[in-house]
């Protein structure tokens, strides 16, 4: 359905030698990036789109500078009361008109985002501002693009449609760190149960505001999972069969710097916000590219069947899957020993010898969040493992894995997993525990 697309970072001159009129060093404002998405040779007629964003501290002040640049009449803000209000969005718009809507849930779903893109249409709006979590940010995504017709939009769901031209501009402010939705061109949308994504250059907003400051009110336990969302998002990434030197500087440079972060607990996490927020876009830059792999095909389940958060249903996963990597059926056309290589690299990056010790290392990283590392401990069955395998494998992400896991494979590997209680093998982590409190939600991204 969707064409491939490549990224290029490009850092513009440094803000913070500017003078101001009396000679001395104005405050330097936010760092800007702008991600150049250019299609690759086979999506010929697509045009170049580029979407810059501006991260730090005080990011989310030069909303009304960036809003300026699309001089519109009516904006349409999507996000729930609580967010909206919290980070102060409609008084950061210079007095233009703006409408809220707010219709949408978590796992947002067809009827509610075509309601909001007859909102769209109804106020006339011409700029789009996602301000939230995943949700919301593929909510406003959806908006903004899809066909106000129900059929007309489950065909450009199903790939049976290309979108229409002149969509509005779109700017997001992510209040959780992450998904990496600010800068991904994939939105989710849930029809009858099952998850539909959009992954095209369109879908990708045109201005991303990250400010670690918005995600000053995010509770602790949605700041690990998301947490761990971008830790998985950095390694799926990294071994994925679409991986590249690119991608794969971007995957490791997140990786590193989320493990010892996890590894910290919720006192350093709290504390390193900021890196927080840039390591997620980082690791949002890299699937862009590579798209995920195992570890979020088989988080889907776990996250719809039994609540378990998103981030943490997909760090579950991995913990259980990575240890039989090494002796899976390699699909990587770049053969075993390239494959081999990558979980070499991974390995390194939890600070551990082996690729048979990233699964304990991730269980430490999970245990120091408070969260159980024992699938048994949110629901799940032995008896429900063989349907959990074949709904994985059924969706196109396990076809991203560098290495085959058959249904035997997976299943014996969760099963390990239900009640896997060893927290410390061989040279792993062995990190202290922290008590907070960490129940299973039926919330996959806020």
């Amino acid at each position: 359905m969707s064409p491939e697309t490549t990224q290029v970072l490009r850092r513009p001159a440094r803000d913070d030698q500017n003078l101001s009129e009396s000679g001395t060093s104005a405050p330097p404002a936010p760092p800007r990036w702008q991600v150049a998405v250019r299609p690759r040779p086979r999506s010929v007629g697509q045009d170049e789109r580029v979407c810059e964003v501006i991260t730090g501290s005080g990011a989310a002040d030069r909303l009304d500078e960036v809003v300026a640049r699309y001089r519109p009449g009516r904006i349409l803000v999507v996000g729930s009361p609580r967010r909206v209000a919290a980070t102060g969005v409609l008084d950061r718009l210079g007095g233009r008109p703006a409408r809220v809507f707010d219709g949408f849930r978590a796992n947002p779903v067809l009827p509610d985002v075509l309601a909001g893109v007859r909102m769209l249409h109804e106020v006339g709006a011409d700029l789009v501002i996602g301000v939230g979590g995943g949700s919301a940010m593929d909510t406003a995504k959806m908006i903004r693009l899809l066909p106000p017709d129900p059929a007309a939009a489950l065909a450009l769901l199903h790939g049976d449609r290309e979108p229409d031209g002149g969509h509005v501009p779109l700017i997001v402010l992510p209040t959780t760190a992450g998904t990496g939705s600010e800068v991904t061109p994939f939105a989710t949308v849930y029809v009858d149960g099952r998850k539909h994504s959009l992954d095209l250059p369109a879908v990708r907003p045109d201005v991303a505001l990250v400010d670690p400051g918005l995600t000053a009110g995010c509770p602790a336990e949605l700041t690990f999972s998301c947490a761990f969302d971008a830790l998985a998002h950095s390694v799926e990434s990294y071994w994925s069969v679409r991986s590249t030197p690119a991608s794969r500087r971007l995957a490791g440079a997140a990786a590193r710097g989320l493990v010892p972060l996890l590894a910290g607990g919720q006192e350093a996490l709290l504390a390193g916000r900021a890196d927080l927020c840039a390591l997620a876009t980082t690791a949002g830059l890299a699937i862009s590219e590579t798209r995920t792999t195992v570890g979020h095909a088989f988080a889907y389940p776990l996250t719809i069947r039994y609540g378990v958060p998103h981030g943490l249903a997909a760090a579950l996963s991995l913990s259980a899957l990575l240890p039989v990597a090494s002796s899976g059926r390699v699909e990587d056309p770049r053969g075993p020993g390239f494959v081999a290589d990558r979980l070499a690299e991974l390995a390194a990056f939890f600070r551990v010898p082996t690729a048979g010790h990233l699964g304990p290392a991730i269980r430490d990283l999970i245990a120091v969040a408070g969260f159980a590392t024992a699938l048994s401990a949110y629901g799940v069955r032995a008896t429900d493992l063989p349907s959990i395998a074949a709904e994985a494998q059924a969706s196109n992400r396990s076809g991203n894995a560098p290495v085959a896991y058959d249904e035997s494979t997976a299943v014996q590997a969760l099963r390990e997993a239900l009640d896997s209680g060893d927290l410390s093998v061989g040279n792993s982590t062995s990190l202290p525990r922290l008590a907070i409190s960490c129940r299973p939600t039926t919330r996959l991204r806020s």
